[in-house]
């Protein structure tokens, strides 16, 4: 969606304001939303939250939408009456701005987008949507793409391993200057060692106090240390010289060769990572191919074909929950599916109304009634099919679950859906409470 939900709600005019100070003010309200959403505490809230969004049957007395409201009038003090001037539902404006803060926060965390989805995939269904079904129904949809190409990457086996690419290393190196002997320097020395300092006017140079006529060793003496003296001089000069050129050397191809092995680490983590991406990724396919064809049941520690419908689809859900990651691609509900189905067959596809089906949540093994016994929930607010099944085992009672999940009470449900259905919750709240 190029623009954002609320805007796209203005703009069809499912919320009626033109005055841009109101417009200003919900904007501020979706701010305050994501602020209350994000507290590691009320994470779970985004599940109540998504479900008052999605339904526009919503009650006005629901605590999500008197929460919401109440931040709005925050924002806006005169809420309440402008709705009541245009005519207009406030609970499509408070939906609106929560839809508004779920996209804003699915946009920024994969996790969000991910729980926000799992938990409207299924009741979605059941809700009408009227006039904002393209709006609603985009959203969803992008939520979809991403979960499902997040959930591809984390169970995708790569048959090209991934990892960063290695430059050479590029090692520049300057021309070594030739050693040179600095021949005037030299000149001068020579001279002052073998000229007599009486003639140094006239030779350009001299030092020497004695002459070679004097047929002595005090000529040769003199010259002789003064001439080693000199050429040991300017040559190491030259040496030297060309000693700093060739250490520069040693510089060059150490700061290539940091620059190529800075490069290994990360390389080296990459391609670890790819390996074991792979292998874990096998490793997961491998244990659902092997749940699915011993048709076991850890929790039950029994076939799932000594068990009714009702029981082998909750099971399985149970059980497979306890495999699969919070964020899956979709072939994974569809293995749900076909497992159900080996089992049952043509039963997994019957329709049954959900009131029959919480009729029969009394046979439900006991093993599976602890085990749903640890989403019961209490409170007023939306609750997603897992927790009200859950409340409806815990109390024998299904007079409640209508309200809380805002299901018709004549829809239908398959023993295939309800195993999906209960799945995508057991994920949701994984989600939820990831700390």
């Amino acid at each position: 969606m190029t623009e954002s939900i609320l805007q796209t709600y203005l703009n069809e005019q499912h919320i009626k304001t033109d005055v841009q100070e109101n417009i200003d003010s919900l904007k501020k309200a979706v701010k305050d939303v994501n602020s209350y959403l994000t507290k590691r505490k009320v994470k779970e809230a985004s599940i109540p939250f998504t479900l008052v969004a999605l339904d526009l049957k919503v009650k006005g007395c629901d605590p999500v939408v008197q929460q919401v409201e109440k931040i709005i009038i925050k924002k806006w003090p005169a809420f309440k009456n402008s709705v009541t001037a245009t005519k207009d539902k406030s609970t499509t404006y408070i939906r609106a701005v929560i839809l508004e803060s779920l996209s804003q926060l699915s946009k920024d965390d994969t996790a969000t987008a991910a729980l926000v989805w799992l938990t409207a995939r299924d009741v979605i269904g059941h809700y009408q949507l009227g006039l904002e079904e393209n709006e609603i129904s985009g959203f969803l949809q992008e939520l979809a793409d991403r979960t499902e190409e997040n959930g591809q990457a984390a169970w995708g086996i790569s048959h090209k391993l991934q990892a960063n690419k290695i430059k050479g290393a590029e090692i520049s190196i300057s021309a070594v200057k030739a050693a040179q002997i600095d021949e005037e320097a030299l000149k001068v020395y020579l001279l002052d060692a073998m000229v007599h300092s009486a003639w140094s006017q006239q030779a350009g140079g001299g030092k020497n106090q004695h002459t070679q006529g004097q047929n002595n060793w005090q000529w040769p003496k003199f010259m002789a240390e003064h001439s080693a003296m000199g050429i040991t001089e300017v040559v190491n000069s030259a040496i030297s010289q060309q000693t700093k050129s060739i250490s520069s050397f040693s510089t060059s191809i150490q700061r290539g060769l940091d620059a190529y092995f800075a490069q290994l680490q990360p390389f080296f983590e990459d391609l670890n990572t790819s390996f074991a991406n792979s292998i874990t990724a096998n490793n997961k396919r491998c244990e659902l191919l092997w749940w699915k064809q011993s048709l076991y049941s850890r929790l039950l520690n029994t076939s799932y074909r000594t068990l009714d419908p009702l029981n082998a689809a909750v099971g399985m859900a149970l059980d497979l929950a306890q495999q699969v990651e919070a964020i899956y691609p979709e072939s994974v509900d569809y293995l749900l599916r076909e497992t159900l189905k080996d089992v049952h067959g043509e039963q997994a596809e019957e329709e049954r109304l959900f009131t029959d089906w919480l009729k029969d949540s009394g046979s439900l093994h006991e093993d599976i009634q602890s085990a749903l016994n640890e989403h019961a929930a209490g409170g007023d607010e939306r609750k997603p099919l897992l927790n009200a099944w859950a409340n409806v085992v815990q109390s024998s009672e299904a007079t409640d679950f209508f309200t809380e999940t805002g299901i018709d009470n004549k829809a239908k449900l398959t023993a295939s859906d309800l195993a999906v259905w209960l799945f995508h919750g057991l994920q949701a709240k994984k989600l939820a409470t990831d700390k």
